[in-house]
């Protein structure tokens, strides 16, 4: 059998510098009975989309995204409806999506899994018609993604920093949320409309969202006194956010975000200011990833 071809897009100005040995690693570790492996490199945002969709146009049957969220948001974006298997190579900060899919965050480890992993076909969602895998939402997260990109510190340290120098100060805002047809108004620190669990670093702001069931978790995070949310850090990191009184738990396929001011809002980790109003929608079972097999 002849091997396949496989495109690395790679972002060089990913997350933390591992990126920086992808070749030499993907050279050394990479099945070549199995794969024909091609190199190129991203040079502006929306570069890894362009490179996406004439990869799926060449009838390339793997693209594997170098990178972190973002570029991952970027790639799959081009893949979506198509038969083309999206690969992830996690060299970014938070990685949320290849933690959650036991892909990790160590480079030979998803090279052996591009070698050895099974294919999952997963949902993919939009924010105002833009795709995206992972999280989305408004908020103080988004508030802190908006400005890490204004930052020159990246990373644990930068998610850190961020979140300390914002977090007294931060202004919580009244939002109408409609989930389905079901309308509530809150004034909340978080509003998570999540297709996966966590952003990263196990840091998991919705728990039970699952990847192909078709459904959009909400999490609200609601208005309490600031040092509670300190006090609750911790269930973040071991999946029980859900049992505090802080948050409230929803599911749907249509959900819609209203603020009367000009508010945070991010998707896959990429942090934006809007004043629009923003439709979240699902698009089941619509894209192909490499996976660890589990046998």
């Amino acid at each position: 059998m002849q091997p396949q071809p496989i495109l690395f897009i790679v972002n060089p100005f990913s997350g933390v510098g591992r990126q920086k040995i992808i070749e030499s690693r993907v050279e050394k570790l990479l099945n070549h009975q199995k794969f024909l492996p091609t190199f190129q490199y991203t040079e502006a945002a929306g570069h890894a989309t362009e490179l996406a969709h004439k990869a799926v146009k060449n009838n390339i049957p793997y693209v594997v995204a170098v990178g972190g969220d973002g570029s991952v948001n970027e790639v799959m974006t081009a893949l979506i409806h198509t038969e083309t298997v999206l690969g992830i190579i996690p060299t970014g900060s938070g990685n949320g999506l290849a933690m959650h899919l036991k892909i990790g965050r160590d480079i030979d480890r998803a090279i052996h899994i591009l070698n050895s992993g099974k294919t999952r076909t997963i949902d993919t969602c939009t924010i105002n018609g833009t795709p995206y895998v992972n999280l989305a939402g408004v908020g103080f997260d988004a508030h802190v993604a908006y400005h890490i990109k204004q930052s020159k510190f990246r990373g644990l340290k930068g998610y850190i920093w961020q979140t300390i120098l914002h977090a007294w100060n931060y202004r919580l805002p009244s939002v109408d949320i409609t989930i389905d047809n079901h309308k509530i108004t809150r004034q909340c620190l978080v509003v998570e409309v999540a297709n996966a669990p966590m952003f990263g670093y196990n840091f998991q702001v919705a728990p039970q969202a699952k990847l192909d069931d078709g459904l959009l978790d909400v999490v609200l995070i609601k208005k309490v006194p600031k040092w509670r949310y300190f006090l609750s850090a911790w269930r973040f990191l071991n999946g029980s956010i859900l049992k505090s009184r802080l948050t409230e738990h929803y599911e749907g396929r249509h959900i819609k975000i209203e603020c009367k001011e000009e508010m945070a809002a991010h998707y896959d980790g990429e942090g934006f200011l809007t004043k629009e109003k923003l439709e979240f929608g699902i698009k089941n079972l619509s894209l192909h990833v490499i996976v660890p097999d589990s046998k």
